[in-house]
């Protein structure tokens, strides 16, 4: 009876780690040629607000704040993005949307998550096997996604709320003025 149920064990097991084995990723993708702005993903239940970032957070840094979406991961696999906060030390607070995708049998998802911004002005994050990164090209926010879904790009665009303005060069010279001492 004790065999029996050892072999029934491992044939469950075996079953489970088949079906694993199954969720291999795709081969790489074509490149995005456009931006879909048809794209869904999810409506979140809150709002995500963002907020104002404090006077010290690099003007290029800034830019990365608010909605961004009308893309797909390979240009199949719809993406929202949200940068709700940016510091001046490049921590970033975002939350991350992907819509259902019925070949993976992955369900739409959206996650809070805490980014950095690196020296070359990319905004990174990871998870588990997922490695991602974001850069602004053009106006548009360009993504790439390495990990269990192979290697993937992403094209978005700013949604809804308008870019925070860039001070014109005249108002920065007169605000570094102003903070010197005596000025």
């Amino acid at each position: 009876m004790r065999n029996l149920l050892l072999v029934t064990a491992c044939v469950l097991v075996s079953g489970c780690l088949e079906r694993q084995a199954q969720v291999a990723p795709l081969a790489p993708q074509p490149e995005p040629t456009a931006v879909n702005s048809d794209c869904y993903t999810v409506d979140l239940f809150t709002r995500a607000k963002v907020d104002e970032p404090a006077a010290d957070v690099p003007l290029e840094h800034r830019l990365f704040l608010g909605k961004w979406g009308g893309g797909a991961w390979g240009d199949f696999w719809c993406h929202d993005l949200v940068v709700t906060k940016i510091e001046a030390g490049g921590r970033v607070e975002l939350v991350e949307m992907l819509a259902p995708y019925e070949p993976w049998n992955y369900p739409a998802t959206a996650f809070l998550r805490t980014a950095r911004i690196d020296g070359e002005g990319n905004l990174r994050f990871a998870y588990g096997t997922e490695r991602l990164s974001y850069r602004i090209e053009n106006g548009k926010l360009v993504g790439t996604r390495s990990g269990l879904y192979g290697n993937l790009r992403v094209e978005l665009v700013r949604r809804g709320v308008p870019p925070i303005p860039t001070p014109k060069p005249i108002r920065l010279v007169r605000l570094a003025a102003a903070l010197e001492p005596g000025g």
